[in-house]
């Protein structure tokens, strides 16, 4: 009677160790399949040079949210004033979409990672992202003026809200 008792006690411990693991591994599986990790797929960084450059770095995340450094100059760029300063608002993402498929319809992926003379001082740095892939365009790169164009409209009608230290 022992031996009986000690086997199906056996047995229940193995069907609830299988079962329990199978419907943990449903739930991981659930889990993963509608997780989807936060990314820049979207960015643009203009950097200062010693004339009236506009100066200013502009990311958004995959899920909409945007945030926007603002340097000097930029009013052209952005479309009205804007204080120096950190920003942060919600683009759609349906926006954002247009934009990477655009760059990526035009060879955006294709390209060197650098286009860059480290012996030019004098000229502005245009750094853009597009789903993880980051150029750098300084000198002798390609023309990316049309892209450049879709993403400074992208922020230039964006509602921009002002972060806390940002001057007014």
């Amino acid at each position: 009677m022992k031996v009986y008792v000690k086997h199906i006690s056996l047995i229940a411990f193995v069907i609830a160790i299988l079962t329990g693991c199978s419907g943990k591994k449903e739930i991981t599986e659930r889990t993963s399949s509608t997780y989807v990790p936060l990314e820049i797929s979207l960015g643009l960084q203009r950097t200062m040079c010693y004339g009236s450059c506009p100066s200013f770095a502009f990311e958004v995340l995959n899920d909409g949210r945007a945030s926007l450094t603002v340097g000097r100059f930029t009013e052209e760029v952005i479309g009205r004033h804007l204080d120096e300063g950190d920003y942060k608002c919600t683009i759609s993402v349906i926006e954002i979409d247009q934009i990477t498929a655009y760059a990526e319809a035009n060879g955006y992926l294709k390209l060197n990672d650098t286009y860059d003379d480290k012996r030019v001082m004098d000229l502005p740095v245009a750094i853009s992202t597009i789903n993880g892939k980051t150029v750098f365009n300084r000198y002798n790169g390609p023309n990316l003026d049309d892209l450049y164009s879709k993403i400074e409209e992208l922020m230039s009608k964006a509602n921009w809200i002002a972060e806390p230290g940002t001057q007014k």
